[in-house]
């Protein structure tokens, strides 16, 4: 079963090395241009861009990231097939090839293409340049989280004949991204530019909201660093978050269209193999959450049930509107999350007062953004003046981070919520990290680290 999603440059699918070759499971559709396929570079960066946006949106963000690690947080549960194993913690080096290449194939590569164009002699932008290095700090945030070390300094050397590129350390690549994010806050405040930013399918070019995401980004990186940094990391979060989103229109999406659809809506269409998870539904009905009519659909008895976690109960309800319409949105980040990042962060440095506050502002947006209503009373009634706890902190951000990769993070440093093992599971334990690509062990082996599922990804250590 293939899914498709529509890339704007069929000649962008490059090989950078041995350890990228790959027949990747998505196809790449383009019959309106005729691009030479050798010649990558001569591409615009206003045609570049929004090749990647999409890619992030559907690989990151859509469909095998998210599909997974929301199974295992029991925001889905797998009925069938690969996702029936995956409920039960059987995921292989087989079952992220089409993750992992993309990252570097469609993703990292065209980025260092548009922060090369745009910083070449006579062809200066550095808003380009620093609109790739948001994007770039955001796809290796998400990756690492995942993945832990990768390659990344000699990962995009292939035409430079690195063919077997060594892996950096997770330290390392956290280090990059807070570069790249502090650098791309100075180009994006440069005024002198030979190219204005076109193509952008997610600001459409408004430089001012690339600053405040990539302030949020930085922030949500600085605060999964607190089992390392520790306080420093609620100052450093903090720090960044005060420039970061103002707003739900902030918010970091990639959006899907009739005809290009949403990635989860392709896979229920094709395949259908996911139902809600029970934990999540349970929550969401335990005080009547107005959300749940948007994140679930009814059952066949018009209610809204859940499948216990491997349990393969296929009667539970399917995903909702939220997040399965044709033209829903996939989320990057969003203001939501970073009021939580407040919360936690304040919380952890005991500004009790300031953390119920962003607490609530948190709860409230998500909120206004799945339903389109602000529900007061529910708030009230629920949400608001109930002592903040890092345990409701973190609970109403899993329920808010739905079909993000971000409860999955926040589950591995915090431990809430607290999760029941698996019907059936093959493990002892819910998995910390996902594995190596097949390929990469493959055609890399020698520098691969040895890792299982069950191990911890360094920031988690």
């Amino acid at each position: 079963m293939k899914y498709k999603y529509k890339l704007i440059l069929k000649s962008l699918v490059i090989v950078l090395s041995l350890s990228l070759l790959t027949t990747s499971c998505s196809e790449w559709i383009d019959h309106e241009l005729n691009t030479d396929p050798d010649s990558p570079s001569n591409v615009p960066m206003g045609l570049l861009l929004p090749s990647v946006q999409q890619s992030m949106g559907y690989h990151l963000l859509g469909n095998n990231t998210v599909r997974t690690n929301n199974i295992w947080m029991q925001q889905f549960d797998g009925v069938d097939r690969q996702s029936f194993t995956e409920a039960r913690y059987q995921h292989t080096p087989a079952d992220v090839t089409n993750i992992w290449n993309p990252i570097y194939t469609e993703m990292l590569i065209n980025l260092h293409l548009i922060i090369e164009k745009g910083s070449a002699a006579g062809n200066e932008s550095p808003n380009f340049v620093g609109v790739a290095q948001v994007l770039e700090a955001t796809t290796l945030g998400i990756a690492t989280d995942l993945f832990g070390d990768m390659p990344y300094t000699e990962g995009l050397k292939g035409f430079e004949n690195v063919l077997k590129p060594k892996y950096d350390s997770q330290e390392v690549i956290y280090d990059n991204i807070f570069m790249l994010l502090d650098n791309a806050v100075s180009n994006l405040d440069n005024t002198s530019n030979v190219l204005k930013v076109t193509g952008d399918a997610i600001y459409g070019g408004t430089i001012s909201k690339w600053k405040k995401a990539a302030y949020s980004i930085k922030a949500r990186h600085e605060l999964q660093l607190s089992k390392k940094n520790g306080t420093a990391a609620y100052t450093a979060a903090l720090a960044a978050a005060a420039k970061g989103f103002a707003s739900n229109a902030d918010d970091f999406l990639v959006s899907w269209e009739a005809a290009n659809k949403n990635p989860i809506n392709q896979f229920m269409t094709q395949r259908g193999d996911i139902r809600m998870g029970a934990t999540l539904i349970n929550m969401l009905s335990a005080n009547e959450d107005p959300r749940i009519a948007f994140y679930a659909s009814k059952d066949g008895d018009g209610n809204y049930t859940g499948s216990i976690a491997g349990s393969q109960n296929a009667d539970a309800s399917k995903p909702g509107t939220y997040n399965s319409a044709e033209t829903s949105k996939t989320i990057l980040m969003s203001y939501s999350e970073l009021k939580f990042i407040e919360a936690e962060a304040y919380l952890g440095l005991g500004q009790t007062a300031l953390a119920q506050s962003s607490y609530e502002a948190a709860v409230a947006a998500s909120v206004l953004k799945v339903t389109g209503a602000a529900n007061t009373a529910w708030l009230d009634a629920n949400i608001n003046d109930v002592p903040v706890t890092l345990k409701n902190i973190i609970e109403q951000k899993y329920i808010a981070g739905y079909s993000t990769n971000q409860p999955y993070a926040d589950y591995r440093r915090t431990g809430f919520p607290v999760l029941p093992l698996a019907v059936g599971a093959v493990i002892p334990a819910i998995p910390t990290r996902f594995p190596y690509s097949q390929d990469e062990l493959d055609y890399n082996k020698a520098n691969v680290p040895s890792v299982t599922i069950s191990d911890k990804v360094w920031w988690n250590q």
